[in-house]
């Protein structure tokens, strides 16, 4: 069944010019491919410091060029067009292959944000391999189905993404089917953190369900 996913991930494509305006947010529109390939990305720019972004451009190495679409007082449209070199080392073209569909990608100081809904468990475990392979920083934050609601039981999104990737890994069958470690490896975090999360999670569960 497929899910919704959401994490980060630290890529070089426009990593300098968002980093040069910490403030500024990015939120993807559409990305253009050349065979199987990031190409162009169309993105809308919102804050007020289009000079600087515009000048953080201009030396991006990731940045071929760019094209003003529109610009207003604090918002401004853009596409920008990758080196070859970008090209090679994105993770959509990886995506696209796993079938995995980004619904929501926004840049925040160098990190992309990504909703995507995803076909099985095995195509983002495909998508984080590839990342730990490559050597870029990945990191899991939250997993859900659309049909589902809030849980209203009050658990954070760590909490309710560890029980759910427990859950869904085996962590809890008899014998187990995952262990702590390899769960922490899934959402880019610690064996004892993980043992926290769910630690913290079983007991809100608790306290809002059977107390």
């Amino acid at each position: 069944m497929s899910f919704i996913a959401e994490f980060c991930v630290e890529i070089p494509p426009l990593a300098h010019a968002s980093e040069a305006v910490p403030e500024m947010r990015f939120s993807g529109e559409d990305i253009v491919l050349k065979g199987d390939r990031p190409h162009k990305f169309v993105f809308t720019a919102y804050g007020a410091r289009f000079d600087e972004f515009e000048a953080a451009l201009d030396a991006d190495p990731t940045v071929k060029e760019y094209t003003v679409l529109t610009k207003f007082a604090e918002t401004a449209y853009y596409v920008v067009t990758y080196t070859e070199e970008t090209d090679t080392r994105g993770t959509y073209h990886v995506a696209v292959e796993e079938d995995i569909a980004y619904l929501n990608m926004e840049l925040r100081n160098g990190e992309y944000h990504v909703r995507a809904r995803v076909p099985h468990r095995a195509a983002l475990g495909t998508l984080r391999e590839y990342c730990r392979e490559q050597g870029i920083p990945f990191r899991l934050e939250r997993i859900f189905h659309e049909e589902s609601s809030p849980s209203g039981v009050g658990l954070t999104d760590a909490q309710e993404t560890a029980l759910r990737s427990a859950y869904e890994g085996g962590y809890f069958d008899s014998p187990r089917q995952t262990t702590l470690a390899a769960i922490g490896d899934e959402l880019g975090i610690s064996r004892q953190a993980v043992a926290d999360r769910l630690r913290r999670g079983h007991k809100r569960l608790i306290e809002t369900t059977l107390v």
